[in-house]
């Protein structure tokens, strides 16, 4: 069986990658502190953002994705784009996307949850090995 995943968020700033699995890869719900990737790690989850970045490039050309939070359970994605030259005053811009558009950004994101999911699974594997 293959893990699933409640929520994760991606910090393309400080190169961070937070996930929660929703259940195990035995199916059971997961309890416990969710799986950080940093480093190595992080960035092979991050570069895998091409599409989110077309997504929103698409409808608004030039931005620049500081973060993306994704909770599966709703869906719902929240989006934080460093300030633009017209931002005042100079602070990160927060967007919210319900469906259908979240819908649209977790599909873009399929990929990328999928290099995560073997993450989380490596990591829980090696947790549960110490």
């Amino acid at each position: 069986m293959t893990l699933t995943l409640r929520s994760y968020k991606l910090r393309f700033a400080d190169e961070h990658v937070r996930a929660v699995p929703a259940a195990d890869d035995e199916g059971c719900p997961f309890s416990g502190p969710g799986v950080d990737l940093r480093a190595e790690a992080a960035r092979e989850v991050l570069g895998l953002a091409g599409p989110i970045r077309a997504w929103l490039e698409a409808r608004e050309p030039g931005v620049v994705l500081r973060s993306f939070s994704a909770d599966l359970t709703r869906p719902r994605v929240l989006v934080t784009l460093e300030p633009g030259p017209y931002d005042a005053p100079q602070r990160p811009r927060v967007l919210r996307f319900d469906p259908p558009h979240a819908n649209d950004l977790v599909e873009a994101a399929a990929p990328l949850e999928a290099r995560l999911r073997r993450a989380c699974s490596e990591a829980l594997a090696r947790r549960r090995a110490t």
